[in-house]
């Protein structure tokens, strides 16, 4: 039944999340969508999230569970995850997050259906620790609302999205491993010459993170902000306003 369906990598980076990871497991091998590889290696968790992910990759075989002997960080696991996918669409998930049934199906089949999108998201209702909801997102859907300001938990939540290999040259989806901050963001701009991105208008994920925290993390981090946006115009041919790109950390100034 999967051979003729293409095959979706989702890669879960884990770091100390025994208290939700088996929620956020089951959400994937219950997708309604079935020729997927679920990538999961464990940042050397002090608890037992690695375990959980070996307990589950028993009993399913399309998780590969892996643990690094050491902690490394986002970025380095991130690269790691990636350069053992083999799909041609990739999707992102968080450890913490739980996704609806259909959010791989639906995602797929828009970036099959539109093949000059490179990314999609998708709208995300925010979550506390007790499952208690904080929050709904409101994503621009289109591409040329998005790119004015392309920003994790701005205008697209990262760990929803779903990106078209196949529109990219080899090495472009890396993460910058000398930063700390902003490295979704980073890599959401590269993407940005090679097709358009989009978010669909359906809640398909819950994310475990108060939307407050990136206007947070923009006002304590100026500097590295700026250092993005230049970075955007020298590297990624990012043409957007400096007015536009600025303009959530304007609003929580």
């Amino acid at each position: 039944m999967t051979k003729n369906k293409p095959l979706v990598s989702i890669i879960l980076p884990v770091h100390n999340s025994e208290e939700f990871l088996s929620d956020c497991l089951s959400s994937l091998i219950k997708q309604s969508y079935k020729n997927i590889e679920i990538i999961a290696i464990d940042d050397d968790s002090y608890d037992n999230s690695y375990k959980i992910l070996r307990s589950f990759a028993k009993k399913d075989k399309r998780i590969r569970a892996m643990h690094n002997i050491k902690r490394y960080g986002a970025s380095i696991t991130l690269n790691r995850l990636i350069r053992k996918t083999k799909g041609s669409f990739i999707a992102f998930m968080d450890a913490e997050d739980v996704s609806l049934k259909d959010r791989i199906k639906k995602q797929l089949n828009f970036l099959m259906q539109n093949s000059d999108v490179v990314a999609v998201g998708a709208q995300c209702v925010f979550i506390e620790g007790k499952n208690k909801r904080i929050g709904k997102s409101n994503f621009p859907k289109h591409n040329q609302d998005i790119y004015q300001s392309p920003l994790h938990g701005v205008s697209m939540q990262f760990e929803t999205i779903m990106i078209n290999r196949n529109l990219l040259p080899k090495d472009v989806l890396k993460f910058n491993t000398k930063s700390k901050t902003f490295i979704y963001s980073d890599v959401f701009l590269k993407l940005l010459p090679y097709g358009k991105v989009s978010n669909l208008d359906e809640y398909l994920h819950y994310h475990r993170n108060h939307p407050n925290e990136y206007f947070s993390d923009l006002r304590k981090n100026p500097a590295s902000f700026i250092k993005l946006w230049i970075k955007s115009k020298a590297l990624y041919n990012y043409n957007s306003p400096f007015r536009s790109f600025f303009a959530p950390f304007i609003k929580t100034a």
